[in-house]
């Protein structure tokens, strides 16, 4: 039996400021094929949501806690605007406590540790080069390019977001066995309407 760290995955959005408590240690045990049962502690993962305003679509990311800090790790979520199209970027060493706007933060599962490449800590640091398994999947999933039509309703085809491209990116690490089937639906029940905040947007944000 090998014991290994999951990571917590967070959906970051911005919206009331909400207290989070301190997740408790789970384990899970499960069947490796070729090393039998293994048991896995785990830490979780949270979705982060963050709104400049009430009349503008929510900012997602996917946000993974270091070991050592819940309140500091990994933002991986997309950045730019419909007009100009959208990029990849993972954001180390990134601090919630430092967070400007507010936000609210949702636990939408569980990751092993294998998946996951931790930062040495430090610096904030801007890249868009992946590291470890749950940010080449980010990479697999192509960033929002220019709207041909920024006043449409969004989709989830023709006219995506940082909202969208989570939602995607979200079902690709559930497609991979990462993530449980249940983080899907958590962060589709936090997206905006598609008719919410379309109109011009500030550059940088979704």
């Amino acid at each position: 039996m090998t014991i290994g760290l999951e990571e917590r995955i967070a959906l970051v959005c911005r919206s009331l400021l909400t207290e989070v408590s301190p997740g408790k240690v789970l384990t899970r045990i499960s069947v490796h094929p070729h090393h039998g049962l293994t048991l896995m502690k785990s830490r979780d993962e949270t979705n982060i949501r963050q709104e400049i305003s009430a009349h503008q679509r929510a900012h997602f990311g996917i946000f993974i806690p270091s070991v050592t800090d819940q309140d500091v790790g990994t933002l991986i979520h997309v950045v730019g605007a419909p007009m100009a199209g959208y990029k990849l970027e993972f954001k180390r060493n990134y601090s919630l406590k430092d967070t400007q706007q507010q936000y609210t933060r949702y636990d939408i599962g569980q990751l092993d540790s294998q998946y996951i490449e931790d930062s040495a800590g430090g610096a904030l640091i801007r890249d868009s080069v992946p590291k470890g398994a749950v940010e080449v999947a980010a990479s697999q999933i192509p960033p929002p390019g220019i709207s041909q039509n920024f006043l449409a309703p969004v989709n989830d085809t023709t006219n995506k977001r940082c909202q969208e491209w989570t939602m995607e990116y979200t079902r690709h690490l559930v497609h991979l066995g990462y993530l449980d089937a249940e983080a899907i639906q958590l962060v589709q029940s936090k997206r905006d309407p598609a008719t919410h905040g379309i109109g011009l947007q500030p550059l940088g944000r979704g």
